[in-house]
């Protein structure tokens, strides 16, 4: 049975107005929707897909901070009254669909999710599945598929149990999509990259509607933060480490402070951030002492966390009893674990030094960092004068790469213009003013070292997130 989405209707109608019904001209793709990123051969990835990248909580609260459908109690496929968030939910994990497509798919179909008040048809029609061309939504043939829970259940089994099940075994849908194999959608040439891009074609055999699942896609899920990038949620108010694609929380004020320049902050609406995959919180300021149940303690360091082998070399670092802070074991598995601390550490909360012959190192345990440039204590070591030590003391430590610049901090040459961002070790230069303002980003918080320095470095791809459209009417307009 064929189904057919809204968008046919529109654009029967708009052939219609320009006389071209039954001689329908070919379509083109607006040049907006091209800058902005959209490519109809890839609309979106497999893994945008078949990966599930949202928790049951943060599906939860996304649907509640967008409108109606989060609010209401609905029936299941097995007679259950249950929420709209936990329908999508055991429906994502039967099929192993990821819940962000399902949202993006209600939105696209009857703008469910953002609907302050969905209507009764709204909800029976959810995912458009089983609407017919040739029939009308009281069709008794189809009433088999009516119901929010019904729709969602048979579109998940749909992508996952025919149109993939048909790629992998037949190299194409039963509509004839397939990676690699030319299509004419809407008069366009259409070559589908990817699975899931041959599969959304086959569900909405259309490029607008397509495209509008894109900016949807784009407008809710994109957020593309480098790692490293300090977050500042709003208006709730909340702090975030973006970090390997999860945000982390700082449970206080005064532990973002101890670890980074609030300052460097960029402010993000909390809807934008509750599609982020929520990681452990950082619960702690830096350099405390955590005592947790089963005994053992830790010194925190940034992300990490540090055993203290015992109570003697506790004591010969100088701690106190008042240094420390019980925490629990949920709280300290949030944290990485770093090196031990035994007899033989030296400077585990680390040291700025100075050697005679002028070089500047940072000093942890029996290591050494060259720190290569002076701008370097400005950023992480404000308040630290280096200490002179002997230059043999220093040659007898341990030399590491030099000191590098932390993900998330915005640099330049002193002699180009170009801005670039910091991430995973990496410079990825920043397209454009436009770009950086629009992320949030200030200009004074751009650090200016020589470009010696600055070629030092190895570069990745540039950052040009997408610019995905406010809301979801893009139009298309005709061509001869």
């Amino acid at each position: 049975m064929q189904r057919i989405s809204s968008t046919v209707i529109c654009f029967f109608i708009f052939a219609l107005i320009f006389g071209q019904f039954g001689s329908v001209q070919a379509q083109i793709i607006p040049t907006e929707a091209i800058q902005n990123g959209f490519n109809p051969n890839a609309v979106l990835e497999d893994n945008d897909i078949f990966k599930i990248e949202m928790g049951y909580n943060e599906l939860k609260d996304f649907l509640r901070s967008k409108g109606g459908l989060g609010q209401l109690t609905l029936t299941d496929i097995d007679g259950t009254q249950k929420s709209a968030a936990e329908i999508i939910w055991r429906v994502a994990n039967t099929y192993t669909i990821n819940p962000k497509y399902i949202l993006a798919l209600l939105q696209k179909e009857q703008s469910l999710v953002e609907d302050p008040a969905p209507s009764q048809r709204q909800l029976d029609w959810a995912t458009g599945y089983g609407v017919c061309d040739n029939c009308s939504k009281d069709d008794p043939r189809i009433q088999a598929f009516k119901g929010f829970a019904n729709q969602v259940e048979w579109a998940a089994k749909q992508h996952r149990e025919k149109y993939l099940f048909q790629l992998l075994i037949g190299g194409s849908t039963i509509s004839g999509y397939a990676p690699g194999i030319p299509s004419t959608v809407d008069g366009l040439s259409v070559i589908p990259r990817n699975n899931a891009t041959a599969m959304l074609y086959s569900y909405t055999p259309h490029i607008h509607g397509n495209l509008v699942l894109w900016n949807i896609w784009q407008r809710w899920f994109n957020v593309d933060l480098p790692d490293g990038t300090l977050v500042k949620a709003m208006p709730s108010g909340d702090m975030y480490l973006i970090r390997f694609g999860f945000k982390r929380k700082f449970k206080s004020v005064a532990v973002a402070a101890s670890m980074v320049d609030l300052d460097k902050m960029i402010e993000v609406p909390d809807e934008k951030m509750v599609s982020i995959r929520t990681g452990e919180p950082i619960s702690f300021p830096n350099y405390s002492i955590i005592h947790i149940p089963d005994g053992r303690r830790f010194l925190i360091v940034g992300e990490t966390k540090r055993h203290i082998k015992n109570m003697a070399v506790f004591r010969s670092l100088g701690f106190t009893e008042d240094d420390v802070v019980p925490a629990s074991m949920e709280e300290a598995d949030g944290y990485v674990d770093g090196r031990d601390i035994d007899e033989t550490t030296q400077h585990p909360t680390g040291l700025v030094v100075k050697s005679p012959d002028g070089n500047i190192w940072y000093v942890e345990d029996n290591t050494k960092s060259r720190i290569p440039n002076r701008i370097f204590l400005t950023l992480y070591f404000s308040g630290r004068n280096p200490l002179l030590l002997p230059q043999d003391e220093i040659d007898a430590l341990e030399t590491l790469e030099p000191y590098k610049l932390r993900d998330g901090e915005l640099i330049k040459s002193e002699d180009t213009p170009t801005v670039y961002v910091v991430e995973n070790g990496e410079l990825r230069p920043i397209v454009s003013g436009e770009v950086f303002e629009g992320m949030g980003w200030k200009w004074h918080n751009v650090i200016s070292l020589p470009n010696s320095f600055i070629e030092s470095y190895p570069k990745s791809e540039t950052f040009n997130p997408p610019q995905p459209d406010a809301g979801e009417a893009v139009q298309l307009t005709t061509g001869s």
